[in-house]
């Protein structure tokens, strides 16, 4: 096994892309544009352009890239011990989901600490349901050393063993606190590995990377492997409320069909959970193998959810899709402990349709 200091770099590597992606998606969905992760590999060209789209992003830091929300409530809530994290959900295209959580006491509050050498991490708060779990932390630094990013989080259960999902999904973004390089609040979401009973004992491993004073300003600083310090593994441990288990996931059965550029796509179901809405999609036997076609199709799917909560209509942003066997699966945030009295999914006038047409995910 590699000892940790060999697996810094290509660790980081991993999480600053990811980090990326997150953040451009946020940016793209904000803009009004279609941002969407396609998961079809078609060639080693492809494996290839992917490869080197990594590399490049060896010291990446999300917060350079985060835009500002267009329009969440937050302001409106209480945050209680969490105030420090609404700079964090302004920037975040998922804050309906963290505000939503908050507002219905969704949330382990936590506040553990593991401190060493003068890095110090906090968890702050836990929250999960059956599919996803999310972790809010706070890291800081002393000695003048000035925090680049939380560059790496490892979820394990007691015994070590990992508990998140097999394809290692997870996303994750952060900042620094308010008039502070040496504070970072962070969040992220891993999904959990279905097959494996819920955890109850887990250990939240993390890694700070700092560069020493003066160097964050710098134009080039994350360039050079030789410019970052790391912290080492900082480890909290803790038992997750069982009310997380209790809240379960919600399946709607839609079968619906609607057009995409003349071809059919079947809206299949959607499943409703405190921290998504998955929505899935079937392709016809021909489509699922027309790579070229299904392609433009999943880049093409609907991106505009919406839910009614009293007399507000919201926008449940598009938080990211991927392909399934049977064909597309986008993302949504989420506002379902809110209980929406209905749920919409938008399809846009255009060669298909001659105005824009809805259909009914939830209505009550």
């Amino acid at each position: 096994m590699l000892i940790d200091a060999e697996r810094i770099p290509q660790e980081h590597k991993m999480e600053s892309a990811s980090a990326q992606i997150y953040a451009i998606q946020a940016g793209l969905e904000l803009g009004k544009k279609r941002g969407k992760k396609l998961m079809f590999a078609k060639s080693a060209m492809a494996v290839l352009t992917a490869a080197m789209m990594v590399a490049g992003l060896l010291f990446f830091n999300p917060s350079q890239l985060l835009p500002q929300q267009a329009s969440t409530s937050i302001e409106s809530s209480d945050w209680g011990v969490l105030e420090p994290f609404k700079k964090l959900a302004d920037a975040d295209v998922d804050a309906l989901t963290l505000e939503s959580v908050i507002r219905n006491d969704y949330v382990q509050i936590v506040n553990k600490s593991a401190e060493k050498d003068g890095y110090k991490i906090t968890l702050n708060a836990v929250i999960a349901d059956e599919n996803k779990i999310m972790l809010l932390y706070t890291g800081t630094s002393s000695g003048g050393q000035e925090i680049y990013n939380v560059n790496s989080v490892w979820l394990t259960d007691a015994a070590g063993q990992s508990v998140v999902d097999k394809n290692g999904n997870r996303s994750g973004m952060g900042l620094h606190a308010e008039d502070s390089i040496y504070k970072w609040l962070g969040k992220t979401i891993y999904s959990l590995d279905k097959d494996k009973a819920f955890p109850k004992e887990v250990v939240a491993n993390f890694q700070i990377a700092s560069v020493d004073p003066g160097m964050l300003a710098k134009p080039n600083t994350g360039t050079n492997l030789a410019d970052m310090r790391y912290s080492d593994r900082l480890k909290v441990s803790f038992a997750i409320d069982s009310k997380f288990w209790e809240q379960k996931t919600e399946t709607a059965v839609i079968n619906q069909p609607f057009m995409i550029d003349g071809h059919e796509v079947n809206l299949a179901q959607v499943e409703l959970s405190p921290l998504s809405i998955v929505v899935k999609y079937t392709l016809s036997e021909d489509l699922k193998t027309n790579w070229e076609i299904r392609n433009e199709l999943f880049g093409k799917t609907p991106s505009e959810l919406t839910s009614r909560v009293g007399k507000r209509e919201l926008k449940n942003n598009s938080i990211g899709g991927s392909g399934s066997e049977d064909g597309f699966i986008s993302n949504f945030s989420s506002n379902v402990l809110d209980h929406p009295k209905s749920i919409r999914l938008k399809l846009n006038a255009g060669p298909d349709r001659e105005k824009d047409a809805y259909i009914d995910i939830l209505k009550k």
